[in-house]
C-alpha cells in the first residue's frame, strides 16, 4: 500500500510540473553566431525541456546549426533566407576572416578591413529578414511565448524581437564586456578607479596608478560610447523605427528591461567588483562530467609517459593559423618537447611536424583537460575553454583573438594561473621559452590548482543555478532584482542635480551669512565712531 502511495504521488508531483510547465522562444537570427554561444545557451535549454518546459527555436533558413545540443528544443520555426549558396559561402568566409588570428595587423588595419565591416552587416542580416516576414511574425505572435533566452555576441536584436512580441527575456552572456553589453545596461556601477572597462585595454587590472585610471575612463565614457553607437544603438534604432518597434523606447531601454542577466564569470578568475541582484554567475557552465577518451588518444596520451602532454586549439571558429610559415614555427617548437601536442589542426600538414605531435579536426577539450597526463592548454582565451583549464587545473599559454579573449587572457595572467602571447608577434624563442615556464615553474601549476578550488567550492551547480533563477523570475517576474538605476539619467544616478542644489544651498547660504556679519560689522562701526566722536 504504501508503494502504490509513493507511485500514486511521484504521478502527482509530474502531472503539476507539466502543468506549470513554460513555453521559450529561444532565437537564432544572426548568420554569424559562434557554436561554442549555442552550446552554452542549449545547455540552459535542454535542462528546461527535461523539467517538462517547451523551447520553441527560432532560425534563419541556411544557418549552421554547430553546438546545438541534441534535445535542447522541443519544436522549431524556420524562416526563409534569400541569400544564395554562393552568398552564404561568401558569409561564412568573412566571418571566418574577421575572426582569423595572427595577421601581422594593427588596431586600426583591422578596424578598415572591409570584412570586419561586412561582419557587423551580417550580424543584423537575419534580424532584418525576420521583420519582413509577416507569416513567421504572425506565428510568433500565436505561440505566446512565457520567456525568452538569448544570447547577444555584437547586436542587440533579440532584445527587439523581445519587444515586439511584449515577451520578457532572460540574457546570457559568456562575455566580459562588449560594444553591444557591459554592466552600466544592467545599472550595475563600474568605478573606473579599480574595475578595467574595454578590452581594448587587456594590460589593466584591478590596480591602476592614475595614468592607468584616466586611461581607463577615457575608454569607458569616451572611446567605447562610441563603438556602442555605430555597432548597436544606430542599427537598432533603425530597426526599430523600419518596423515600428516599440519607437517609445530607446535601444539602450530595450536592453535594459533583461529579466535577469546569467553571466559566465567566476571570482576565481575575475578582479572583485560590484554585482547586481540581476546578475547570475554561473560559471563553467558548459564543463560535463568527463568521459573516457576515444582509444587512438588514449594510446598516445599514455605513450607520454611522465612527461604527459599538451593541448593545442583555438576554440570553435578557428581551425589552423594564418600562414604557413606560422604553422611550421609551431610544428617545430613542438617537434622538439619530450611532451606529446594533441592539436586540433584543418589544412596542410605543417613542414616540421614531429612523431609527438598528433593533428585531429575535433578534440574532445573537456575529456582531455581531464586527464591526470595534461600539463598545459595552448588556447586562444574563450571563456568556455579557461574556465575548463581551470576546473581541471591545467595552467594556460593564451593568445587572444577578439572579444573578450584579450580580458580573459590577462585575467589568467594576473592570477599567475597562465602566460599570454600577442599573437602578432610571435617567434619561435618566445614560444618556446613560454611553454617551457608554463612546464617547469610550479607556481603556475599551484595557483590554478587554487583557483580549481574556488570555482568547484559553490552551494549549487552553475547549471541548477541557471535553471532555479529561470523559474524564479517565471513565477514572479524579474522586477523585484532590478537596479533602479537603469531608469535613471546620467545626471540622476551620479546626483548631479543634488551635488548643484547642495552647492548653490550652501553658496545662499554663506551669502546669508556674509551679509548678516557685514551688516553687524558696519553697525558697530557706526556704533564706535560715535562714541569716539563724542
Amino acid at each position: 500500500m504504501t508503494k502504490i502511495l509513493r507511485f500514486l504521488m511521484v504521478l502527482l508531483a509530474c502531472s503539476f510540473d507539466l502543468g506549470e510547465s513554460a513555453k521559450f522562444l529561444l532565437p537564432a537570427t544572426s548568420l554569424l553566431s559562434m557554436p561554442s554561444h549555442y552550446m552554452s545557451l542549449t545547455t540552459i535549454t535542454k535542462a528546461l525541456v527535461e523539467r517538462g518546459h517547451e523551447v520553441v527555436l527560432l532560425i534563419i533558413d541556411k544557418k549552421e546549426t554547430k553546438g546545438f545540443l541534441p534535445g535542447s528544443y522541443t519544436a522549431n520555426i524556420t524562416y526563409a533566407n534569400p541569400m544564395t549558396d554562393e552568398e552564404i559561402a561568401y558569409v561564412y568566409k568573412i566571418k571566418g576572416s574577421a575572426m582569423s588570428i595572427l595577421k601581422n595587423s594593427t588596431f586600426l588595419e583591422s578596424v578598415m578591413d572591409p570584412s570586419g565591416r561586412d561582419f557587423q552587416k551580417m550580424m543584423y542580416f537575419g534580424c532584418f529578414e525576420l521583420f519582413k516576414n509577416e507569416d513567421t511574425l504572425r506565428k510568433l505572435k500565436q505561440e505566446r511565448f512565457d520567456m525568452m533566452l538569448t544570447f547577444p555576441v555584437m547586436d542587440f536584436c533579440d532584445s527587439a524581437i523581445a519587444a515586439y512580441l511584449d515577451v520578457p527575456y532572460t540574457l546570457f552572456t559568456g562575455t566580459r564586456r562588449t560594444p553591444a553589453f557591459h554592466e552600466d545596461m544592467a545599472g550595475i556601477p563600474i568605478p573606473n578607479s579599480y574595475v578595467p572597462f574595454s578590452s581594448f585595454t587587456p594590460l589593466l587590472t584591478d590596480r591602476m596608478n592614475f595614468l592607468e585610471r584616466v586611461q581607463n575612463a577615457f575608454f569607458h565614457y569616451g572611446l567605447h560610447p562610441i563603438g556602442e553607437y555605430f555597432i548597436t544603438y544606430r542599427p537598432l534604432r533603425h530597426l526599430q523605427r523600419t518596423y515600428d518597434i516599440r519607437q517609445d523606447l530607446t535601444p539602450w531601454q530595450l536592453i535594459t528591461r533583461a529579466e535577469i542577466w546569467l553571466c559566465h564569470n567566476t571570482w576565481a578568475l575575475e578582479h572583485p567588483r560590484p554585482i547586481g541582484p540581476n546578475w547570475i554567475p554561473i560559471p563553467g557552465l558548459t564543463i560535463k562530467k568527463p568521459k573516457p577518451l576515444p582509444e587512438d588518444l588514449e594510446t598516445f596520451v599514455q605513450g607520454s609517459g611522465e612527461h604527459g602532454f599538451i593541448v593545442f586549439t583555438l576554440g570553435s571558429m578557428t581551425t589552423s593559423l594564418a600562414s604557413d610559415g606560422i604553422n611550421d614555427m609551431f610544428s617545430k617548437v613542438f617537434s622538439e618537447l619530450p611532451q606529446r601536442v594533441i592539436w586540433r589542426y584543418v589544412g596542410p600538414s605543417p613542414r616540421y611536424l614531429g612523431n609527438n605531435t598528433l593533428i585531429k579536426d575535433w578534440l574532445p577539450q573537456n575529456d582531455l583537460l581531464a586527464h591526470p597526463k595534461a600539463r598545459v592548454l595552448i588556447y586562444h582565451g574563450g571563456s568556455g575553454g579557461v574556465h575548463e583549464a581551470i576546473h581541471y587545473g591545467v595552467p594556460m599559454l593564451l593568445m587572444p583573438l577578439a572579444g573578450d579573449q584579450g580580458q580573459n587572457a590577462n585575467l589568467v595572467a594576473a592570477k599567475g594561473m597562465g602566460l599570454v602571447l600577442d599573437p602578432n608577434e610571435l617567434d619561435e624563442a618566445i614560444l618556446k621559452t613560454a611553454i617551457h615556464d608554463l612546464l617547469t615553474e610550479e607556481r603556475y601549476k599551484a595557483n590554478v590548482m587554487k583557483g580549481s578550488g574556488i570555482l568547484r567550492d559553490r552551494l549549487a551547480s552553475p547549471l541548477d543555478t541557471a535553471v532555479f533563477w529561470i523559474e524564479h523570475v517565471l513565477k514572479f517576474g524579474g522586477d523585484h532584482l532590478r537596479l533602479r538605476s537603469t531608469e535613471m539619467g546620467f545626471i540622476q544616478l551620479n546626483s548631479l542635480d543634488v551635488i548643484a542644489f547642495v552647492v548653490v544651498l550652501s553658496s545662499i547660504l554663506i551669502y546669508i551669512n556674509y551679509l548678516i556679519i557685514r551688516g553687524c560689522y558696519r553697525c558697530i562701526c557706526k556704533k564706535t565712531r560715535k562714541q569716539k566722536s563724542d
